[in-house]
């Protein structure tokens, strides 16, 4: 069987998957703000020969050209590991719409008896973003079968149970990055979420991380916000989301504005501060103009405050002429004396 043959039937075996899964693809978001997260922290096994998220896309001719050299090696010898392996990782590098093509080629070096534990780590990657979580934790455990100090591929694993609803499996693995030495906000912020949405205590946590003062305070203040927000406790929610909404622009990079703002501007409507509310929902349309329940809820705001003021503004005339009658009234009163 000729190379195309064989990769075109694993590539529409590996969508048929996808399809009875229901996979998502939006969880490209996700792959972006881990992207973020790995550009700026440490690396465990890696170097210019383990190109991972984050690092700099090839040149687009350059990786066509290389993948039409080895779509011949593989034409000749469908089973040619090092070619399958190379493909694969270059699919990878080019980014999502190759995903389904390299997650083929990986599969199928793997299963002519590919071992380097690299694959784990690009098979983890594209799974999860094509929203296979079960197979792309699975790859994640067995890289770090390998590689045990990999705090990258550990917090991926991490935010995937927690992506996935796996609260426990989440918590595992944050504190174990957190028993190794990691002083990642970040990580504390993940962690204190994860051991709240699994009915564990996470004040302890909250309280570190607020010991920390910076983008500790910042994001301490933003995880109970939300804690409170998600448990309806609007009045609570206000302040601590108010509070990280006034240190956003000097939190360095915080991926999740338009969900501090949406929940500021929700949280401040229901305990109707209208002023706060129309602050915060425009803050979240600078963010995303598109973004059509603050849109709805600004106006509804906006309709709100207007008859506030037509209220307020007919309730001061009545006083005001009740006040002239009044006045009217006592000098009345006073001339007849």
């Amino acid at each position: 069987m000729s190379y195309e043959r064989s990769h075109e039937k694993t590539a529409a075996a590996l969508k048929n998957i996808l399809h009875s899964y229901g996979a998502p693809l939006g969880m490209l978001l996700f792959i972006v703000l881990a992207a973020l997260y790995i550009t700026v922290s440490g690396r465990g096994a890696g170097g210019r020969d383990f190109p991972r998220l984050g690092a700099p896309a090839p040149d687009q001719a350059s990786a066509e050209l290389r993948l039409g050299e080895l779509r011949k090696r593989l034409d000749e010898n469908p089973s040619d590991i090092r070619a399958l392996e190379e493909s694969g990782r270059l699919k990878f590098q080019l980014g999502p719409s190759h995903y389904v093509d390299a997650i083929s080629d990986l599969e199928n070096a793997r299963s002519f008896g590919l071992a380097d534990p690299r694959s784990f780590y690009y098979l983890g990657v594209m799974y999860q973003a094509v929203g296979l979580y079960e197979f792309s934790a699975q790859e994640y455990r067995r890289f770090l079968n390998n590689y045990p100090g990999d705090a990258e591929v550990r917090m991926l694993l991490a935010k995937l149970y927690f992506a996935s609803g796996d609260f426990p499996g989440a918590v595992r693995e944050y504190e174990a990055l957190k028993r190794d030495g990691s002083k990642d906000p970040v990580l504390f912020e993940n962690l204190a979420l994860a051991l709240w949405k699994s009915g564990g205590d996470y004040g302890p946590v909250l309280a570190e991380l607020r010991a920390a003062g910076g983008q500790g305070s910042f994001l301490a203040d933003y995880a109970e916000g939300r804690i409170s927000y998600e448990q309806k406790d609007y009045a609570a929610a206000l302040p601590r989301l108010a509070s990280a909404a006034s240190g956003e622009p000097s939190a360095g990079a915080f991926s999740d504005s338009e969900s501090l703002f949406w929940m500021a501007g929700d949280a401040a409507s229901r305990v109707k501060d209208l002023g706060a509310a129309a602050r915060y929902l425009g803050e979240l349309l600078k963010v995303n103009p598109s973004h059509e329940e603050g849109k709805r809820l600004l106006a509804k705001v906006e309709k709100a405050a207007a008859a506030e003021a037509k209220a307020a503004e007919k309730a001061a005339a009545a006083a005001a002429k009740a006040a002239e009658k009044a006045a009217k009234a006592a000098a009345k009163t006073s001339a007849k004396r």
